[in-house]
Formats: C-alpha cells, structure tokens, sequence
C-alpha cells in the first residue's frame, strides 16, 4: 500500500485498520503530519499545524486500543478543525488579523466530543476572515491568505470553510470540521470533490464557536464519503446545556443505503439557460439518470415561490453586525483584509427593527412551506453550485449566481449533505445536493450512500505533487 493510497483511505476503512491493530496511530498521525508539511505550503489550508499535540494524542489512543479500551470508529483517527473553534493552547483567530495568535481558554464542545472519542487532532484549518461575516468579494481574505483547490491550484475552495474543503481533497487530514451560516459547507464540498453535511440547526452544540448568526450557524462535517460524515456527526451531535440553541432531539437515526429505493425523492431544476455552467447541469442530469437507472424513483418537485433569500439576508447582517460590533467600536475591524469590511456596519444599521421581525416572521412561513413540501418528498435533490470552482484571483462580485435552495434550507434550518456526482468539461468537480427535513439526516445519508455505491466519484484523487 502507497502512502498516497493510505491517507486517501476514508474514516471507516482506517478505524477498522486502527482497531485491528494492523495500523498505529502514531505512524498514521506521522504520515498525514508528513504530508501537511509537503503539500501545505502550495494549498494553504492550515491556519496552524499542532504536531505535539497529536502525536500526544495518537500515543494516548494507541495505548488505549492495545490495552482494549477501544472508544468507536474515530478512535486514533486524525482531523482538522476549521478555526472559529476555540482549542485550549491553541491560537483561534477566526481567520482575522485582528486575531492573529488570541489564545481562547477552554476547548468549544465539538473539540471536546471528538477528544472524548478519541480523534486525533492534527490542527486548525484555514478560513475566511470572520467566516464571510462582514463581507468579502474574493477567496483570499483570510489573515493566512486564499486556499489552493487542490483539483486546480489556481481555483479557489469556495465558502468560509476553504481550509476544510482544500485539506479533505487533499487527503492532508481524513476529515475536517467547518461551519455553514449559509454555503460554507456545500459549497466547498462541490467545489473540492469532498462529501460535506450540514446538520440541522440546532443538531450540533456551538458552545466555543466563533458566532456569525446565531440563529443560522450551525457546524458540520466534511470528508472523503457520505458514510464518514455519519460516523463524524455521530460523535459530535448531541442536546448541550451550554448552547442556548441546542435542541433536545434524540440522536440521527443510523443510514441505510438499502433504503434509498423507498425514498420519494423530487429534483429541482435550477435555470442554467439565464446563469451559470451547461456543463455543470450535464453533470447533474447524468447523476439524477445514474439514481433512475438504480432504481431509485424521482419526480421534479418546484420550490415554493417565497423571498427564502431576502430573509436569510436580513436576518445573516442585522446578527452579523452585532457580532462583530466590537470590532468597529475599537476600530480593528480596519485591519481585515477586506478593506470595505467596515462599511458593513453602516448598511446593516440600515436594516430597522421592523425589517428584522417582518424577516422572522417570514421566516415562519417559510418554514411551514418547506416542511408542506417535504412532506410529500423524502429528499430534494438540486446541483450545489451553478458554476465549477472559480479561479482564486477573480473578484466574485460581479457572479451572479442566485442561491435560492441555499438560503430556503439555511433560513428554515434543514439538513442537507453534498456529495462529488462528476466533472464538468473543465476537469473540475460538480457537486450533488440532497436537502430533507429537519432532524432526517438519515434519510439524506441513506440517499448518498446508495449514490456513492453506484458510483465512484468519491473516490477520485486530484494530481498533486508527491508528497
């Protein structure tokens, strides 16, 4: 076995190689620190690198699974977390300058659960400054800088997680912790190659993570299958006392790919003949002929005709700019990147309390009619993205690209996971989407695990140097 064909191994095929002892930890940890060192310098997608510490953790996890206290299939498996989690003895800067080398004390509740299963942590993950939260028009406004799509090293890796979708591409961690407000979990995972989830708002404790909107974040997992991102969400999903807005659910029901032929399943067509690539709709319509042609019955569904947009907007910049409102009073928020970043705070101030509370209760409404329409379907399928990745220089502000799926799902707080379904003519991946109710992660995972049995998109590798 290559080194290469090693690390590109997903979560479940390492944990069974960790618990039969016919792999270290250690040598495993070894192995993707090594390839870090090789390969980060031309992705950029660290923000820090914790060599010690995971090499602390890895000889803690050998141990343990040699002397049978084996704690699941994370246990002595390696990962990347993006960095608005806070990490005790770890730098969290949030992607700002502002924050460059800010110790927070106390490790936010995802870093702890996944300790707790005994994952190795191998460092922070580079991102946005700020994820995205005060604006930005171009991939490399992060204090560390843009991050590389290692499919294409002049592309960028799309949303806030950037770090996370370059380093699960790149097999430099197994899997990756990001974040998603509204696109910086799906749209990353399109642009890479890489299966990203979403849970359901409120499936996942935030304790310790950086806010953007409190009512819209929520955090997830990103990595090489639909199958690893069960077993991730598994480990870090769970009611918290400490999150105000954790909510009390009993725990995703386990996936069954068998299942997926029971699912009523509608697809959505977005209009690629006013914006975006026919390729990438080519790409879409030969995965939803893949799913036909195994069985799996599909009917175009229409999503309901509401401002689900408008009032994700509102209510992302009015929370946005409270969050960060500290940043203006002490003038800081001069030092990000991007230097219009400060003017966010005077066209937010535009939004009026009645702007805000119309939002919410459009919100409301929103919400009934997405729930009206999943329950006539299982899952909706639609493309994740309308164009393939853009090169990392551009300044995407003139993209139009609407996202009305994007801001239906974030807005009413539906789970949704995106999975690799091809290429597009420019050798690039194309993402598919599957969206269902809220707390029915299962049924979105059963879906793209039959997908990923069908097909071997997933598996693909981009050409990069060796490292």
């Amino acid at each position: 076995m290559t080194g290469d064909d090693l690390l590109y191994k997903p979560v479940h095929e390492l944990a069974g190689l960790l618990r039969a002892r016919k792999l270290s930890p250690v040598e495993l940890t070894r192995a993707y620190l090594a390839r870090i060192e090789a390969l980060n310098p031309r992705l950029n997608a660290f923000a820090a690198v914790t060599a010690d510490l995971a090499l602390e953790q890895a000889r803690r996890a050998e141990r343990d699974i040699a002397a049978g206290r084996y704690r699941g299939p994370l246990h002595g498996v390696p990962y990347g977390a993006k960095d608005l989690l806070s990490t005790s003895g770890i730098p969290t800067t949030w992607g700002a300058k502002p924050f460059v080398g800010r110790m927070i004390d106390g490790d936010a509740a995802v870093i702890e659960k996944l300790r707790d299963a005994g994952a190795v942590l191998l460092g922070k993950l580079a991102m946005i400054e700020l994820a995205g939260g005060l604006g930005y028009t171009k991939g490399d406004a992060s204090a560390t800088g843009g991050a590389h799509n290692p499919w294409g090293l002049d592309r960028w890796t799309c949303g806030s997680s950037s770090g996370s979708g370059a380093a699960v591409a790149a097999a430099l961690v197994p899997f990756a912790i990001g974040s998603e407000t509204w696109g910086s979990i799906i749209c990353p995972a399109s642009f890479c190659g890489d299966s990203g989830l979403r849970p359901t708002f409120g499936r996942v404790s935030r304790r310790g993570a950086m806010a953007l909107s409190w009512s819209l974040d929520k955090l997830g997992p990103m990595a090489r299958s639909a199958r690893d991102c069960e077993l991730v969400l598994d480990a870090i999903q769970g009611h918290d006392p400490g999150d105000p807005y954790s909510l009390d659910e009993p725990k995703a029901a386990p996936s069954d790919p068998a299942a997926a032929k029971r699912l009523r399943v509608g697809w959505i067509d977005r209009d690629f003949g006013k914006v975006g690539d026919k390729a990438v709709e080519a790409v879409f319509r030969a995965a939803l002929s893949d799913l036909e042609g195994a069985g799996v019955r599909l009917e175009q569904a229409k999503l309901p005709e509401l401002p689900f947009e408008s009032a994700a907007a509102i209510i992302l910049y009015a929370e946005a700019a409270t969050a960060f409102e500290e940043l203006e009073r002490s003038g800081a928020a001069r030092g990000l990147v991007t230097g219009t970043a400060p003017l966010t705070f005077i066209w937010s101030r535009a939004i009026r309390g009645a702007d805000f509370v119309k939002a919410q209760r459009v919100r409301t409404v929103c919400q009934k009619a997405m729930a009206d329409l999943l329950s006539r379907y299982d899952a909706l399928l639609y493309p994740g993205q309308m164009y393939t990745a853009w090169p990392l220089e551009k300044d995407f502000s003139d993209i139009s690209e609407p996202d009305p799926l994007g801001g239906a799902g974030n807005l009413c707080g539906l789970p949704a996971i995106a999975v690799p379904c091809g290429f597009a003519s420019d050798g690039l991946p194309v993402g598919l989407t599957i969206m269902t109710g809220a707390f029915e992660e299962s049924k979105a995972l059963s879906l793209a695990r039959f997908y990923q049995g069908i097909t071997a998109w997933h598996a693909k590798r981009p050409s990069l140097p060796a490292a």
